[in-house]
């Protein structure tokens, strides 16, 4: 069902966001692709964080690479600082015309089950910004889809990544342009430490040390059995093109 709009902000700030988050009935979209789930039947207040100054790239010395909660999916892909398998896991995000509008903190919030994009930043050990009537608060995107669903009144300002190191990605889907039944990231990071994430089967990707042990949940177009044997082949796959 369509959600009913009773009113729309375009805050120029921050901090103007997150004052209009205080209102009972405001939800927040970011490219406006998707938004934040509420009962159908209540009345929603948009605010939108396109002007709010939350976009943009910033590559630091140390080898980390800041990206701006709104920057799209696009702007993602064209990127050469971020590390090649996280631009290819951007492009695969969605199709061309949503990616321009699509945002990197709007995938975040959304912690699809089968985002490879979500699974290469877990590889990336990437750490969200999240701002709130508190203050802001920096959390590993392990710890915040574990969490999920994302707070309401919070809002995701920035997402940091490791650029370091060598990072591969093993898919399956029933097409190669087809999104992934599932997909294995992995990457060995400059301490020499070697990490593995999997989406496709748990309700958001994961962080993982081995496939022992997984419950898939399957759907038409793969069962628990289906997945969980994909799983093992493209973590093995992943791991040794890391390694």
């Amino acid at each position: 069902m369509t959600a009913r709009v009773s009113d729309y902000r375009r805050p120029a700030s921050l901090e103007e966001a997150l004052g209009l988050l205080d209102r009972p009935g405001a939800v927040v979209i970011g490219g406006g692709t998707k938004l934040q789930a509420r009962p159908a039947a209540e009345p929603v207040e948009v605010v939108d964080l396109q002007a709010a100054g939350l976009d943009g790239f910033e590559r630091r010395d140390d080898g980390m690479l800041r990206i701006g909660a709104t920057a799209t999916l696009q702007e993602l892909v064209e990127n050469e600082d971020a590390p090649s398998p996280v631009r290819e896991a951007a492009r695969r995000e969605a199709p061309p015309t949503l990616r321009a509008q699509a945002t990197l903190g709007g995938a975040i919030v959304t912690a699809d089950g089968e985002s490879e994009l979500l699974a290469t930043l877990l590889v990336h050990d990437a750490v969200v910004s999240v701002a709130g009537a508190r203050g802001t608060e920096e959390l590993p995107l392990e710890a915040l889809l574990a969490a999920m669903p994302f707070p309401r009144g919070g809002i995701v300002t920035a997402v940091v990544i490791d650029t370091t190191g060598t990072s591969v990605v093993a898919r399956t889907g029933r097409t190669r342009a087809d999104r992934a039944i599932v997909a294995a990231a992995a990457r060995v990071g400059a301490d020499g430490r070697q990490r593995l994430a999997l989406s496709g089967v748990a309700a958001t990707p994961i962080l993982v040390e081995e496939t022992d042990g997984l419950d898939p949940p399957g759907d038409f177009r793969g069962s628990s059995e289906y997945r969980r044997a994909l799983a093992e082949v493209l973590a093995a796959r992943a791991l040794e093109g890391s390694s």
